[in-house]
Formats: C-alpha cells, sequence, structure tokens
C-alpha cells in the first residue's frame, strides 16, 4: 500500500447475499493474471454473464465507492486477486456484518477498507440507502464511523492494526522495520548468551 486512506466518500452498491466468496469476485480461470491494473474486467465475471441480480450494480456507468454486503464477505479462498479487481474496478471500501478473515486482511494490505457494522446498524443503512438512492455515504477511518445520507452516524469495527496501516500507509514490512534497533539487539544477544545456536544454521 502507498497512499494514506483517511476516508471513502460515494455512492454504495448493496449485495443482499451471504458467504459471497473469492471465486465469485474473482473467477479461478483469470489467475494466471499478476498485473494488478485491468483486473476489474474480471470482477464478478461469471455473476455477469449470468444477469445475476447481485451485479446489477455493474451496468450503471461509474463504480460504487463503497460495497455493502451481509455475512461472511470475501470467504472462501485465500486469493488475493479478488481484492485486487474491486479495487482496481473503483470500490475502495466493504462494509458488511462480517468477512472471511483471509480476505479483509488482504484488504487492508491494498488499501481497501473492510469495515464491519452490528446487524442493528447494518438494518439502518440499508433503509438510508433505499431511501436516499444515490446519495453518497462517507466513512473516515480514524473516527471509525460511517455517515449516511441522511446525515446520521454509525460506528465501525477495524481489525486491530488496520486503521493505523490505512493512515500510515505502511505495509508488514514497514511495520517490521520500526522495530529493527530492537531486532538487531535481540540477535546480538542471543550470538552472546547462547552462541552454540550459530551451529544449527
Amino acid at each position: 500500500m502507498k497512499s494514506v486512506i483517511a476516508e471513502v466518500q460515494g455512492r454504495a452498491a448493496v449485495m443482499q447475499r451471504d458467504d459471497i466468496d473469492t471465486d465469485a469476485i474473482f473467477p479461478g480461470r483469470f489467475l494466471r493474471l499478476v498485473q494488478r491494473t485491468g483486473m476489474g474486467a474480471h470482477l464478478f465475471a461469471d455473476w455477469l454473464a449470468e444477469g445475476r441480480h447481485e451485479v446489477a450494480f455493474m451496468a450503471e456507468p461509474s463504480p460504487p465507492r463503497v460495497l455493502v454486503a451481509l455475512q461472511n464477505f470475501g470467504c472462501g479462498s485465500s486469493r488475493e486477486h479478488a481484492v485486487w479487481a474491486l479495487s482496481d474496478y473503483g470500490v475502495q471500501a466493504v462494509v458488511a456484518l462480517s468477512f472471511g478473515d483471509i480476505f479483509r486482511n488482504n484488504c487492508v494490505k491494498n488499501g481497501v477498507v473492510a469495515a464491519i457494522v452490528t446487524p442493528a446498524d447494518h438494518a439502518r443503512l440499508l433503509q438510508a440507502l433505499a431511501a436516499a438512492g444515490d446519495a453518497p455515504l462517507h466513512l473516515r477511518v480514524a473516527e471509525r464511523s460511517l455517515q449516511l445520507p441522511d446525515g446520521s452516524v454509525i460506528a465501525i469495527t477495524l481489525a486491530d492494526g488496520h486503521a493505523e496501516q490505512l493512515l500510515s500507509a505502511e505495509d508488514e514490512v514497514d511495520r517490521t522495520l520500526r522495530y529493527d534497533a530492537e531486532l538487531r539487539a535481540y540477535e546480538q544477544r542471543v550470538q552472546r548468551d547462547q552462541p552454540w545456536l550459530a551451529s544449527m544454521d
């Protein structure tokens, strides 16, 4: 991730289905692709070909910035391509009742906000979107908040460390390198106090 993601603002699309897996998001036959750009063209490719109602929003001229899902979004395989495709298509945040764990972690690695809301707030969100049409949502990472079209605000939950990573533009390597001095001191201490370990290399 190379840029700070402090907020997401824009139109939302709702996917009224539980357990949308990564194979639906990015079908396996496209996994040979390794360039992240252009992957949005294959987002939900099979569902689009079938004319499924869950992806009717993709007929709109501009992509939604926020995808609103139900339970267990991004379950299934660990393919990071699913997040690459969402991001390339233009989705900057997914708001759901729950996520597949690997998918959620892949989101933060690629600058996509994966936010959880409570069932009660999820119902409020759906009601507000139904009443307001294309009015935008406004998600703020630092405040862990989502402003609805009517101006009211609901709380979002982010996984441990995700807000910090989104706001700092750091990846796992960057965060590890924060402790470079401590890691080197530990290695030196081990070499001094447990020299026999060197023979195990």
